[in-house]
């Protein structure tokens, strides 16, 4: 049985020898930052990843039969201390991250297909950690943020936002 939803990238896979590109999508207020564990650029979506190498890993996810959400660390080495001022002003906590499975072309370094959603969260909390002019950004996403409901009060400002006209709440302080 396959994991992938498109038949050229689950073809792909079944091949001896492949290219794999994880590829990541952080929403920052800014705006994104797009990259890929690769090197050179790859346009997916009309928007290019920057090609990080080595610079950037991701920790292996596990899977158990326990339904468990868990948190994912990615870590970014090797950035010059200057730019640590931004990565601690920067807001993120709550934005979208989005980590998609790609099987490049080895001669064209072109993707074979729409690369397949593997993983999707929101960022939680960053730490940075200097050493020698070098940094190093650890950034841990958690996956069961996204799936919790927005907190909502039974007041007339919430049911307002849901129905403009609905007044239901609006006499509940006189009770």
């Amino acid at each position: 049985m396959t994991r992938f939803a498109s038949s050229s990238n689950a073809t792909e896979a079944a091949k001896v020898a492949v290219q794999i590109r994880l590829m990541v999508a952080l929403d920052f207020a800014s705006g994104f930052v797009r990259a890929h564990d690769g090197i050179g650029p790859i346009v997916f979506g009309g928007n290019t990843y920057t090609g990080i190498g080595v610079f950037g890993s991701i920790e292996s996810v596990s899977e158990d039969i326990d339904v468990i959400a868990r948190p994912l660390r990615m870590t970014l080495s090797g950035i010059d201390s200057s730019l640590i001022t931004t990565a601690m002003t920067e807001e993120y906590q709550g934005r979208s991250a989005t980590i998609y499975l790609a099987f490049v072309n080895p001669e064209t370094n072109a993707l074979v297909d729409t690369p397949e959603t593997v993983w999707e969260g929101r960022m939680d909390s960053m730490s940075i950690e200097i050493s020698k002019g070098q940094a190093t950004i650890n950034l841990s996403c958690e996956p069961r943020l996204r799936r919790e409901p927005r907190i909502a009060r039974y007041s007339s400002q919430d049911q307002q936002l849901a129905y403009a006209t609905d007044t239901f709440f609006d006499l509940v302080m006189t009770i």
